[in-house]
């Protein structure tokens, strides 16, 4: 195998996804691209709770709303991207061949893509175990990248 393609979301399974993925990169001399989506959701959420549900009608959309809610979702971008860069860094100074990507969009699609377009022999994604209610509403990246992905697939358990 040359390419490995890691999908992480910077929660509590991360250590243990990258640890998994840079171990099996170092066993396989394989290239380790270590990926990341932000999600449109994020700046919509983000616009929501900026609003000023307090007040009249009149006031709850305010021009300053969208403006505070792209420079917060920006920041965070910046910081994600900062945080893969520090993840990609480490890992080489370890040996691993690692490169980063922070993407924007939907999460299990561009895992799929990007591990097309690297050609990767394996995807490898960590497994958060929601529950019902989250999988029935929003689904689960990690099933989505199952079922559509052209690889092999690692799923790290929570």
């Amino acid at each position: 195998m040359k390419n490995l393609l890691v999908a992480i979301d910077f929660s509590k399974t991360t250590d243990s996804v990258l640890e998994q993925a840079a171990a099996l990169a170092g066993e396989l001399k394989a290239k380790l691209w270590i990926l990341h989506v932000t999600s449109d959701d994020a700046q919509a959420m983000i616009f929501e709770s900026t609003q000023f549900t307090g007040y009249s009608p009149e006031y709850v959309s305010m021009p300053g709303d969208v403006q505070l809610a792209r420079d917060i979702s920006a920041e965070e971008i910046k910081r994600e991207h900062a945080e893969l860069h520090h993840i990609s860094a480490g890992l080489r100074e370890k040996g691993t061949d690692a490169q980063a990507i922070l993407l924007k969009g939907d999460p299990a699609k561009l895992i799929i893509e990007k591990a097309g377009d690297l050609d990767a022999e394996m995807i490898i994604l960590g497994s958060h175990g929601h529950g019902l209610l989250h999988k029935a509403l929003q689904g689960s990246v990690s099933e989505a990248v199952i079922r559509h992905a052209r690889c092999n697939v690692l799923i790290v358990p929570a």
